[in-house]
């Protein structure tokens, strides 16, 4: 096939992507009156940068063979990539609003060899799009990666059943349940702080004022007055951020689609800006499942996998840890987990407790570390200072319900760890996607006859918790140790 140009707009989007660099002074100078000169160089900048932007457009070149595509690229430094269609673990979609009213799409393809794609294209048609993607597919090894759990006979209908589809009832589930409410309007703060912080201020304080005197007018009784106003800005700003969470679910999440065939996980998402991505199944390494106490009081859960090859990557092909389920009930989790995992893993049977004395191990830092700060309010307000140690009776029964709660267990090609009391966590990997295990002991450890076996896992622990069944009896830990040696050793 001849050598092809991307999508005659192409052009606008390179444009597009230039010029969002500069918003922010734009917007400085539109809505503040007020810039620097660094604002000002910024925006010529711009103007410098648009004809560059335009001439990549034309300077890009790509050819699909049959087993291989061609990328050429670059205006005076040229870069040929030449990848073949084996070495592809991903082809990735994204749509926005733009995108999707021009019918394109940006193409990511990505191999997993390092910590960007391997190429993008900003952008193709749909159709090319799609046929890309699905001559990428076609030109895969046609068996299963090793452990899959499902049969080739079963394949056809895995890849047309979706595993989870999240409709509009569970996406509001999700968002009452979630916190990212929060996280948006401190965002938000942050940012409206770098534009005017008296603006921002004074906008808060009016807010507040009004609330204050809302709540305020409602009773004329003294403390009753603000015990009341205090309450109605707590209740605004908790449905507030409530009503934000679940417009955040509604817009990341829509359309969200999990399916899968015997070579990878496909996943689909999102109302304005549309992404359309696939894992490979030989990329995943571990799990962890969630549960917060909210989710607790709907039965639902969170998943995600840590995947190989994404570690310290800031694209969304390249993400180190994939949410395959951002709420899902029980069976749901269970169905997703036992299709890639072999002979029905999941749920965990036999779970083991830790030492008797694990709880001392988790009450006794954080209790020794308060009396540094106790100590100095001593200093500082007298007996007063000693109110901080109150807080001591409810670390020791924290962890008292950490330890009752917390286990692990090792059995059917898979290790597993739970912890937690309010919020659940499990993590778990299949012992053969194990790197490395390795025992740790601190003085403490030594003290009470206990050690802690870790298991490294590609990526595993970057953002997530690591794979590590703590405090356990030093034989129970030094046997475990040397019963996943002997089978990554295998």
């Amino acid at each position: 096939m001849p050598e092809q140009r991307l999508h005659p707009l192409s052009w606008l989007f390179e444009l597009f992507n230039v010029l969002k660099q500069f918003i922010v002074p734009l917007l400085i100078l539109l809505f503040t009156g007020r810039g620097d000169r660094y604002e000002f160089w910024g925006l010529i900048g711009a103007g410098v940068m648009v004809p560059l932007a335009v001439a990549r457009y034309y300077s890009f070149r790509y050819r699909i063979g049959a087993d291989r595509i061609v990328i050429r690229s670059g205006l005076l430094q040229r870069t040929v990539r030449d990848i073949a269609f084996t070495r592809i673990q991903n082809v990735s979609l994204h749509r926005n609003p733009l995108h999707r009213l021009m019918g394109v799409a940006e193409v990511r393809l990505e191999t997993g060899g390092g910590d960007k794609e391997e190429g993008r294209m900003r952008v193709l048609g749909l159709p090319e799009a799609e046929r890309l993607r699905q001559l990428v597919r076609s030109g895969e090894a046609e068996t299963p990666p090793a452990g899959a759990g499902v049969a080739d006979d079963d394949a056809g209908n895995a890849a047309d059943a979706p595993l989870l589809q999240l409709d509009w009832r569970e996406l509001l589930k999700l968002g009452l349940v979630s916190n990212k409410g929060m996280v948006l309007v401190a965002a938000g703060l942050g940012a409206a702080f770098q534009f005017d912080q008296g603006l921002a201020r004074a906008t808060l304080n009016r807010a507040a004022g009004w609330l204050w005197n809302q709540g305020a007018e409602l009773t004329a009784i003294g403390p009753a007055r603000y015990a009341l106003a205090g309450l109605l800005v707590l209740l605004v700003a908790f449905v507030a951020l409530r009503l934000i969470s679940v417009a955040q679910a509604f817009l990341h999440y829509h359309g969200f689609t999990l399916r899968a065939d015997r070579q990878r996980l496909s996943l689909a998402r999102g109302l304005l800006n549309r992404f359309e991505g696939a894992l490979p199944r030989t990329r995943i390494q571990a799990w962890t499942l969630r549960q917060s106490w909210l989710q607790r009081q709907v039965a639902r859960f969170d998943l995600r996998v840590d995947a190989a090859g994404g570690k310290g990557a800031k694209s969304e092909t390249m993400e180190a840890h994939w949410q395959l389920a951002p709420i899902a009930d029980a069976e749901q989790v269970a169905g997703i987990i036992n299709t890639v995992l072999p002979a029905r893993a999941w749920p965990v049977d036999g779970w083991r407790p830790l030492h008797p004395d694990a709880w001392k191990r988790e009450f006794k830092a954080p209790a020794l570390f308060l009396l540094v700060p106790a100590a100095i309010l001593v200093y500082w307000l007298h007996a007063w200072g000693l109110l901080l140690l109150l807080s001591h009776p409810w670390l020791w029964f924290q962890s008292k319900q950490w330890a009752k709660h917390a286990g692990y267990s090792y059995g059917n090609g898979l290790i597993a760890v739970r912890e937690g009391w309010i919020g659940k966590t499990w993590r778990f990997a299949e012992v053969r996607k194990v790197q490395a295990v390795y025992l740790k002991q601190s003085p403490f450890d030594r003290r009470h006859g206990m050690a802690t076996v870790f298991c490294d896992t590609v990526n595993a622990g970057s953002f997530e918790p690591p794979l590590a069944v703590r405090y356990l009896p030093l034989a129970e830990a030094v046997a475990l140790h040397d019963a996943i040696a002997a089978a990554i050793a295998e």
